[in-house]
């Protein structure tokens, strides 16, 4: 069924909101923004109402990480507070995550924001970063509209995390904006960002292709292990006619590239690494196959970054540095 986008803005005053309505609205964003594989509420509730959130997602590398987020509607947010929550959080779950991100519904200053991620690098935290109450409601509008309109023609959204997690998944985008940025989302892994050289890691990486095509075909998204992530629009489903057709090139180019690495192996121009180890994800490339890969993921991603140009994503794919060994 052909999409159908909508302009309606409503004003958000998150003090007006509960601690239970703000978490709520939070942990719907971030199932818009990311690729979770786990994503859940954690400890009890607080003295604002709202509960904490604790997440695994692959970092750039492919590799499983830990993220914490701390939900804080207060009207006057400080970095005490927001300290405090991440020491909290931290010593809940008895690790270290890789990631912190504190969600305030109230304006933060630099100076707070500041301390905060120094607080947060002192305990290890590789990452971190606080959102202020206008910084979420962009993310907000920008990756959950269809959430937003919902609460805001009074539907409840669902307490408990896999029943919002569906009621999420089953709202189609009601902005063309948010309809490209979950396009954008699924190009967001290593397959398409790594650097190919002549020894490069890349983790599942025909896998991740034929991954993509499902998801720009069917609309259904997998992980490298076969289980849904979530929904996505299919590509036929957009009404703008460049849309359709940027995406479909999309989905021819992505097959070229992945009968190209297939190619590769078979010709052992791609081989595996030496160390013997099948799920080893590190492959010896030969130079000038290098650069015929790298041509084919650009037409992919050119193709890509044509259809966002057209949904208003401003964000462009692209690899990180070529630079060759």
């Amino acid at each position: 069924m052909p999409l159908t986008f909508t302009k309606t803005v409503h004003p958000i005053n998150f003090s007006d909101l509960s601690g239970q309505e703000f978490e709520r609205l939070v942990f719907a964003t971030l199932l818009r923004m990311y690729a979770w594989h786990t994503l859940d509420w954690f400890g009890q509730t607080g003295s604002d109402g709202g509960r904490d959130i604790v997440g695994t997602r692959d970092d750039d590398s492919g590799n499983r990480v830990t993220v914490i987020v701390a939900c804080a509607n207060w009207k006057s947010f400080t970095s005490t507070k927001g300290n405090s929550d991440i020491d909290k959080i931290v010593a809940g779950i008895g690790e270290i995550p890789r990631e912190a991100i504190v969600i305030a519904g109230s304006p933060v200053s630099a100076a707070t924001k500041e301390k905060c991620r120094t607080h947060a690098a002192a305990k290890g935290i590789v990452a971190s970063q606080v959102w202020s109450g206008p910084e979420f409601e962009e993310r907000l509008r920008f990756h959950a509209n269809s959430v937003l309109q919902r609460f805001y023609l009074g539907n409840e959204l669902p307490d408990e995390a896999p029943a919002l997690r569906t009621f999420v998944e089953q709202l189609d985008p009601t902005t063309e904006r948010e309809a490209g940025e979950l396009i954008a989302r699924i190009f967001d892994r290593p397959a398409f960002s790594t650097p190919i050289r002549n020894e490069s890691h890349l983790p599942a990486f025909r896998q991740a292709i034929g991954d993509t095509i499902g998801a720009l075909n069917t609309g259904i998204w997998r992980d490298r292990e076969g289980a849904i992530i979530t929904r996505v629009p299919a590509r036929q489903s957009f009404p703008n006619g460049a849309v359709k057709d940027a995406l479909a090139e999309c989905v021819a180019a992505l097959n070229a590239l992945r009968m190209t690495f297939d190619e590769g192996l078979r010709s052992n121009r791609i081989q595996p690494c030496p160390c013997g180890k099948t799920d080893c994800p590190v492959f010896m490339i030969e130079h000038a196959y290098c650069d015929r890969l790298e041509a084919e993921r650009d037409r992919v991603l050119s193709y890509a970054n044509a259809a966002l140009s057209e949904l208003g994503v401003a964000k462009s794919l692209r690899a990180h540095n070529k630079n060759k060994d």
